[in-house]
């Protein structure tokens, strides 16, 4: 028997430390994905006819996953008629059409099961700078099923993940329930990252909750970050399970795997992935998730262990020794995201997002003060021997408990408030000139105009010694995803002794991000990406010397006039202030357009 639990001692520790490294050495797949080489109509077609067939040809055969055409009127309607032949794609437009401006939207599956997509944008008739104005839609019970499901999944992982934590790191004694119950939540929150990745698909799709049973609904659900996310989630589920298996130092292992993902789990999704700089929030995200698992985790485990008297002073004491680093670490990368996101201080009263901010600082203070009375009056009562400590402390984390929930279904409202700093200031400049600076490239990108609508790309490639690059293709992208379209991207083409040059639309004002695919050799791809800021055409204030006339614009439909009058949004007009934003290495010329009042006959700055 010795032997025999020897070596599965001497098994058990060998799979910790590979699940550990595997977990912090995670990389990145990489797989040749398909790619659209074909289109007809072709991208900015003007065409004099409708067309009766659409077709778009890849370079290896694929799924479709959500074919949708936007019209003039901005109505969006989905393509179920599909004929595939090899890598081609055949469909009939779902309506009759007329004249106007069109968005097709694609998303198909690659043969190595990615996702991938694109849009293109083609006229009927006169060609012109109208587009359809993109309409996000919205079902009230399926938001309502992805928030509900958000709390349940990130409380589980946070209690399990930290429970296990705390069981492997911080008890003094084994805790007789405290296993079972980390493992029961760990198994529930593992239940509810899959439900979530369902409702992802959902929402991705626009589908109806009737439609969750969908291949389709959970392919769309497990692709892009959300998907790596949630198998992150699921792996941090599995190492908590094995670590409660355990004892010694491969519990100690597998629960600090379990931690790492976890945390790059929530690095990965959301809001923070694409916010600027990203080495820096990717890493606040990640210590806020870690603290925060450690510090509610180590609670349900630390109520039963109070009871105890045997080894209830060792355990309290480790815990309060612990613990203030982690609430520390809590705060500081709080208050980093918090003005990474915000972007100015008075977002944080002017924005949906600052005002659930707001809600979840109060919150946070009341479980912060209660934390501190435990600390402070009930812990030395405890290690005193006070019995009737154990009660009170008890109910304390429990209090503790309804908080950590009520703060993750404030926070679970930021799923559908993008933060202040994605909102897109108006911009009435003619052009804007973006200048990216790496090691390998340097690239000059100048939009004309920086308007919704068509926009001409002008991309001048030098190599970081300012030479010229001499690079064999440019691919130049432009990706909202928030607008429920699918990137714009077209091959550049080169001029003569000149700048590289591509035609892209862009159909809804706001910050877009602009993507430079620069392939220098056979072997050599360097992407190039930074955000930049499309705008309507508004009015400016008048000038001292100049007639006190403006151009004004219908915002809900993108419209310049000479009146003000708007269908269903306010009117508004602007006056401009111009300067640089970002550092030396990748700074961006901004046109930022302040809002003013625009009266029935004048507009007033």
């Amino acid at each position: 028997m010795t032997a025999g639990y020897t070596h599965t001692r001497r098994r058990g520790r060998w799979l910790a430390w590979i699940t550990a490294i595997a977990v912090l050495l995670w990389p990145a797949l990489a797989a040749a994905h398909a790619s659209l080489v074909a289109s007809d109509p072709a991208s900015e077609a003007v065409l004099a006819t409708p067309p009766t067939t659409f077709t778009l040809t890849f370079n290896e055969p694929v799924t479709a996953l959500l074919l949708q055409l936007i019209d003039a009127r901005g109505r969006s309607q989905a393509i179920s008629a599909i004929d595939q032949d090899g890598a081609t794609l055949r469909f009939a437009p779902p309506a009759a059409l007329g004249e106007g401006a069109y968005v097709l939207s694609w998303r198909v599956v690659s043969a190595d099961g990615h996702p991938i997509g694109g849009a293109l944008t083609f006229w009927i008739g006169t060609p012109g700078q109208r587009l359809p104005p993109i309409v996000v839609p919205d079902d009230p019970a399926r938001r309502t099923a992805i928030w509900a499901t958000r709390i349940l999944a990130s409380f589980s992982l946070l209690t399990a993940v930290g429970g296990a934590a705390f069981l492997a790191w911080i008890a003094a004694a084994p805790v007789a329930g405290a296993a079972m119950l980390t493992a029961g939540l760990a198994l529930f929150g593992l239940a509810a990252v899959v439900l979530s990745a369902g409702l992802q698909g959902l929402d991705a799709l626009d589908l109806p909750l009737a439609r969750l049973g969908d291949a389709a609904v959970w392919r769309a659900g497990a692709s892009g970050s959300f998907g790596d996310a949630a198998a992150l989630s699921g792996m941090a589920f599995v190492l908590t399970l094995l670590a409660l298996r355990w004892r010694g130092w491969n519990a100690r292992l597998l629960s600090l795997g379990a931690v790492v993902s976890l945390g790059t789990a929530f690095a990965v999704s959301g809001h923070a992935a694409t916010a600027e700089p990203r080495a820096l929030s990717g890493a606040a995200v990640w210590l806020h998730g870690v603290s925060l698992a450690l510090w509610i985790g180590a609670l349900l485990p630390l109520a039963i262990a109070v009871g105890r008297r045997d080894a209830a002073p060792a355990t309290l004491r480790r815990f309060s020794k612990a613990i203030p680093l982690a609430i520390v670490a809590l705060l500081i990368s709080g208050i980093a995201l918090a003005a990474i996101e915000l972007g100015r201080i008075d977002a944080l009263w002017q924005s949906d997002y600052g005002r659930v901010l707001i809600a979840k600082l109060a919150l946070v203070c009341v479980l912060l003060a209660l934390a501190l009375w435990n600390r402070v009056r009930l812990t030395p009562l405890l290690l005193a021997g006070e019995v009737s400590a154990v009660r009170r402390m008890r109910a304390s984390i429990v209090a503790e408990l309804v908080l950590v929930i009520a703060i993750l279904g404030v926070v679970g409202l930021w799923r559908f408030t993008p933060p202040p700093r994605s909102a897109a200031p108006q911009s009435a400049a003619a052009s804007e000139m973006v200048h990216l600076h790496t090691e390998r490239a340097m690239a000059t990108v100048t939009l004309a105009p920086a308007q919704a609508g068509p926009v001409e790309i002008e991309v001048l490639l030098q190599t970081a010694e300012e030479a010229p690059l001499a690079a064999q293709a440019l691919t130049v992208t432009l990706a909202k995803p928030d607008a429920g379209i699918e990137p714009f991207s077209a091959e550049a083409r080169k001029t003569t002794g000149g700048p590289w040059r591509a035609r892209l639309t862009a159909p809804v004002p706001g910050k877009w991000t602009l993507t430079l695919g620069i392939l220098i050799s056979d072997f050599e791809k360097v992407n190039l990406e930074t955000p930049i800021v499309i705008s309507i055409v508004g009015c400016r204030a008048p000038s001292r010397r100049a007639r006190p006339h403006v151009s004004r614009t219908d915002l809900s439909t993108g419209q310049s006039g000479p009146n003000c009058r708007v269908a269903r949004l306010p009117p508004l007009c602007f006056r401009v202030r111009s300067g640089f934003t970002g550092a030396k290495s990748a700074s961006t010329r901004f046109s930022e357009q302040i809002p003013c009042v625009c009266r029935d006959s004048s507009c007033r700055s």
